[in-house]
């Protein structure tokens, strides 16, 4: 049997502490209420969305046979629409809404920094600064909603920012990516909630690790941290994907390893501007299509 990742969970941790203890050792951590000192946790909910965002055009995500299905709709109406369904209690008679996952933080409330100021943005390296929040991404939908097992495409760290309702991760370290039957480089075919044995017998070599993350919680995920996600509640969460020097000098020269093109360029992007001191002003403008890529 393979290794799981051991993931603490601690009720505070300092920038040094956290880059020290599990940035550099590449271990994973749930910082408990990491979130609660920001203004975001008490005021983002569905009806703030709504009243501050709900004219804006929103792209959804629903996963099939085939891929990823693409959908539009109005906040205002997906906001509704997940309203109806919790109301429902997620009756198999009512349709569920779709994912709006991933998208760019700041295309939804631009001024998100401000709600964000009691994260200190010294979690991540000097070069993000007070800019952090425009490489977040936000997801929003019904319980029930589900991301297939996969690993961040840039093998960037991942913060992840638990707002609302309760999500249950399944992490598995870089290594066992071999037992999980990868494909289009960062999808795995292997439904971990209800694994096929018979099609996928490598996957009894694995060992996952099941993570809630509670309303107000902070989870890091090290570079190449296979993860499947399930919202157990309707669920308003955020993460943030980013480089240290190392991990973006790893994932330029990650061609060697099957990285398609297009990452490739993003990530060397991102190791110019930790390497040389380029602004990240200077260099988001080719960086900012990466937030919007479907993958």
């Amino acid at each position: 049997m393979s290794i799981a990742f051991c993931v603490d969970r601690v009720d505070q941790l300092s920038p040094d502490e956290f880059v020290e203890g599990y940035v550099r050792l590449r271990r994973p951590v749930v910082i408990s209420g990491g979130l609660k000192k920001c203004v975001a946790f008490v005021s983002w909910n569905l009806d703030y969305l709504r009243r501050r965002a709900g004219d804006r055009n929103v792209v959804l995500k629903k996963w099939g046979p085939s891929g990823i299905c693409l959908d539009h709709s109005r906040l205002r109406d997906y906001v509704d629409a997940l309203e109806a369904y919790e109301s429902r209690g997620n009756s198999a008679i009512a349709q569920q809404p779709a994912y709006l996952h991933d998208v760019p933080l700041t295309s939804i409330l631009p001024d998100a920094g401000a709600d964000l100021r009691g994260f200190p943005a010294n979690f991540f390296p000097l070069w993000y600064g007070v800019e952090w929040p425009t490489f977040a991404q936000l997801f929003l939908g019904p319980s029930g909603s589900v991301t297939p097992l996969h690993f961040d495409c840039l093998l960037t760290h991942n913060l992840f920012f638990q707002v609302a309702g309760r999500k249950k991760f399944t992490l598995l370290p870089r290594e066992q990516i071999k037992y999980c039957y990868p494909y289009n480089w960062r999808w795995c075919e292997i439904d971990v909630e209800k694994p096929d044995y018979n099609r996928y017998p490598l996957y009894r070599l694995a060992n996952p690790t099941e993570v809630v993350v509670e309303p107000g919680d902070v989870l890091y995920m090290p570079p190449g941290t296979l993860h499947h996600v399930r919202s157990l509640d309707c669920a308003l969460s955020f993460n943030v994907d980013w480089h240290t020097k190392d991990s973006a000098l790893r994932g330029a020269l990650s061609f060697l390893r099957g990285m398609p093109t297009k990452n490739i360029y993003y990530n060397m992007i991102v190791a110019f501007g930790l390497w040389s001191g380029a602004s990240t002003k200077r260099l988001l403008p080719y960086y900012r299509s990466y937030l919007n890529y479907v993958s």
